[in-house]
């Protein structure tokens, strides 16, 4: 990378408003350096393709910067997954980018489908977040959802293994 394209960037990110002081600073700026500028609005039209305005979108680049660094298609992948299986409001996604930075097919989708299948046994109820379900710990997620109903419910440990089909949540979970 040139000279010039850094000094771009670093004032770009300074105009954005992040603190140099923060790891929130170097992320930007090495999100930034990943794309060109023709794949950043790539990305940023990915985002707007399901609603969110440009505002939103650098908002969501300001809570988490990695978010830019995903590929236009997991972006899409993942915006529509939780658009249209999780039922969630792209403005919620925005205040959470995070959530895209975590593999759709190896964790957010057993994990829902766990939840999937506790939910409609009745043993958990819709006020546990999404965020929190999706970012916690897989060890903490395997004691607390899995280990604890595997004996009552085995399908539990066949949904994280992947082994159920996720259908959707029987009802709407929190943020």
């Amino acid at each position: 990378m040139c000279s010039n394209r850094f000094s771009e960037i670093v004032s770009e990110v300074l105009k954005l408003g992040f603190d140099p002081n923060c790891l929130k600073f170097v992320l930007a700026i090495m999100s930034m350096a990943l794309n060109s500028k023709p794949l950043w609005e790539q990305k940023v039209k990915a985002f707007r393709s399901f609603g969110l305005s440009e505002d939103k979108i650098y908002a969501a680049f300001k809570r988490g910067p990695l978010c830019m660094s995903c590929s236009e298609k997991k972006i899409k992948k993942m915006m529509g997954f939780f658009v249209n299986k999780l039922k969630m409001k792209p403005s919620m996604i925005s205040n959470c980018p995070n959530l895209l930075l975590h593999s759709l097919e190896k964790r957010i989708i057993p994990r829902c489908s766990v939840m999937q299948v506790l939910m409609l046994k009745g043993l958990i109820k819709e006020d546990i977040g999404i965020v929190y379900m999706v970012t916690m710990v897989e060890k903490k997620f395997m004691v607390k959802f899995v280990s604890k109903y595997q004996n009552e419910v085995p399908d539990v440990v066949r949904a994280h293994q992947g082994k159920i089909e996720f259908q959707g949540l029987p009802i709407a979970m929190e943020m």
